[in-house]
């Protein structure tokens, strides 16, 4: 019976440790759209999240360097399409908030929780709740709410920023639900390090085909790139602390909570991002952030809730 108990501890400590370092991601992911935002004063986006992408695959390689004995098969078989997806969302996402503010591309990446729940019912049966379904409607009225709704211009209105990064929150989602679906049992440095490898090739193609594509006689995007001290700082701090150290982080925190409670924890990022976006002036304070946002954040209560409430009931039903 004490052992029982102690299993038990063991395993809440061990969530409870999960939940925090989920936390200290959510902290710095959210000050990540204003870095990025200044960055582009220097430069390209498509650029800029190459060099980020090589500097994170290089800095999870030291990381994981005493452990690329684990490599096998498993590893690519899974980190590479997830590593596409996942590149797909962040390349549209960085593109997208050229043409949006800091606190809509991050309230718009949270369009994942909608996804989460289908996939993972797709990739293992996991059966969303009720309050599950019900928390994936409201985020995404929330979404529409924060990113469409527009009364003084008359109705609705969707911008290219908005519909990039709110894509983005599709993409998301499919990389949260296989790696809480199949990637549980890998190192989490390694299995985002083959990530950010996949990512660092496509963020280079996109950059160098954008900038011989011509549309107009103008390229879509032309690589643009300066060696100051502030982009060269703003660069490794988003490429070590907020990618590698953050991505390591979430993807080892999944190995003990849900991926959907996960899907659903990230939307404070974007309360994060408003807050510190509205004090640096960088956005306003409008009806539709503030009942977008708070239906968002309802959405992630719900789900949480309904985790909760699952896990503490199944002891009881199993005596």
């Amino acid at each position: 019976m004490m052992d029982k108990i102690q299993g038990k501890n063991i395993s809440n400590n061990g969530q409870g440790s999960a939940y925090c370092a989920l936390l200290f991601v959510v902290c710095i992911w959210g000050l990540a759209p204003l870095l990025y935002k200044r960055l582009y004063a220097y430069c390209s986006p498509l650029i800029a999240m190459a060099i980020i992408s090589l500097l994170s695959a290089l800095s999870l390689l030291a990381l994981s360097v005493k452990h690329l004995k684990k490599l096998d098969k498993k590893y690519f078989l899974v980190a590479i399409p997830t590593g596409v997806f996942n590149s797909l969302a962040a390349l549209s996402q960085k593109i997208g908030l050229q043409y949006t503010t800091p606190t809509q591309y991050a309230f718009l990446e949270n369009l994942s929780c909608v996804v989460v729940p289908i996939l993972m019912f797709v990739f293992i049966r996991q059966k969303p709740s009720l309050a599950k379904i019900i928390a994936s409607v409201i985020c995404l009225v929330g979404a529409f709410i924060l990113s469409g709704m527009d009364l003084s211009n008359g109705g609705v209105s969707f911008g290219k920023g908005e519909i990039l990064c709110a894509l983005s929150g599709v993409f998301y989602g499919v990389n949260i639900a296989a790696t809480g679906a199949f990637a549980k049992e890998l190192f989490a440095p390694l299995y985002v390090m083959i990530q950010m490898w996949v990512q660092t090739l496509l963020s280079f193609l996109m950059a160098l085909s954008f900038n011989v594509i011509f549309v107009g006689g103008v390229a879509l995007e032309k690589i643009v790139f300066s060696f100051e001290i502030e982009p060269i700082l703003l660069i490794v701090s988003i490429a070590i602390v907020i990618n590698s150290l953050g991505w390591a982080i979430r993807t080892s925190a999944m190995k003990k909570i849900d991926a959907t409670t996960v899907a659903m924890v990230m939307p404070f990022v974007a309360v994060v991002t408003s807050v510190a976006s509205i004090i640096l002036k960088m956005d306003t304070l409008r009806w539709n952030l503030c009942v977008g946002g708070v239906l968002i954040i309802l959405s992630s209560i719900l789900s949480g809730m309904s985790d909760f409430f699952k896990k503490s009931v199944a002891p009881n039903e199993r005596e």
